[in-house]
């Protein structure tokens, strides 16, 4: 059987978080390759929710392309029976929306108000954008970078809005912009149709519950894995060198109010999609 192609080489989980029932979901990049097996896997295992990657479409293609790939991916979506529930806009070096450059900037914001404008194919209820790309140097103004990737989220939340669809920002790891909850709070506070998308495995500095206390009532969705707290790992929850506190993690969540997906992202190596649903009811379980 062809490999599952996902975001980052990562399985996603999605689940309603208070449900009796397990809903799931997985990202699917589409330019990689989608197969309708795979999507069967995966409708199998009891998900239910695609969150659609199309990280590679920043690549040189013609634009025909691009477009006949979304709408044949959204097909097998269809027939598989899955709905899209969020759209992971590109991430790369050369589309940072972080950048200082004011004409780097406004070609990267351009292009990603066309990827947008493409997303709203998939129907989707959030878009997942990074806000920024490249980490941060040494001597390079971190001030400055937050500064122009928090107009550039104002602009795109616009766009997304268009669509119908509300911008959440990803945290990041390392020196990347929005390394800390803090810098999430500057990048989306009082910015109009802008949420947060917590990424459990990119959090290297300040405690999950730090977060989930300054930011809870604006996390709308989540990237889901355990990590050594040294790197992103994207293991499965409850790995023998995880360090996350899964069941602080899940009633935090709760205490805060969350209504959304429960996401996973976690490599396949370490994760099918019926390991995801059988750790997250074990997380369930536990946090009682």
């Amino acid at each position: 059987m062809k490999r599952i192609i996902l975001v980052i080489a990562a399985l996603v989980l999605g689940t309603a978080l208070w449900a009796q029932s397990s809903k799931v979901g997985t990202s699917v990049s589409i330019i990689g390759g989608l197969f309708p097996e795979s999507l069967a896997e995966v409708k199998d295992a009891g998900i239910d929710y695609i969150e659609v990657s199309i990280n590679a479409f920043w690549r040189k293609k013609p634009e025909n392309e691009v477009y006949i790939k979304a709408y044949n991916a959204l097909k097998m979506i269809q027939d598989a029976g899955l709905k899209v529930w969020s759209v992971h806009l590109p991430f790369s070096s050369g589309r940072d929306i972080s950048v200082i450059d004011p004409k780097k900037r406004e070609e990267t914001l351009e292009f990603f108000e066309e990827i947008i404008q493409l997303s709203s194919i998939f129907e989707p209820k959030y878009l997942v954008l990074h806000p920024g790309a490249d980490t941060i140097k040494d001597g390079e103004s971190r001030e400055e970078r937050l500064k122009c990737s928090r107009n550039s989220i104002g602009r795109l939340a616009i766009a997304a809005r268009n669509i119908g669809a509300v911008l959440c920002i990803e945290n990041l790891p390392r020196t990347c912009p929005g390394r800390t909850a803090q810098e999430m709070d500057y990048l989306t506070a009082n910015i109009p149709n802008v949420a947060i998308c917590f990424d459990t495995n990119h959090l290297l500095l300040g405690s999950h519950q730090e977060f989930i206390e300054l930011l809870g009532d604006r996390i709308k969705t989540l990237h889901i894995s355990d990590y050594d707290a040294v790197d992103e790992k994207h293991w499965l929850p409850y790995h023998e060198q995880g360090v996350v506190d899964w069941n602080a993690f899940y009633k935090g969540m709760k205490k805060a109010g969350y209504k959304g997906l429960f996401m996973f992202e976690v490599t396949k190596k370490h994760g099918t999609p019926k390991d995801l649903v059988r750790v997250f009811e074990q997380m369930k379980k536990k946090a009682k």
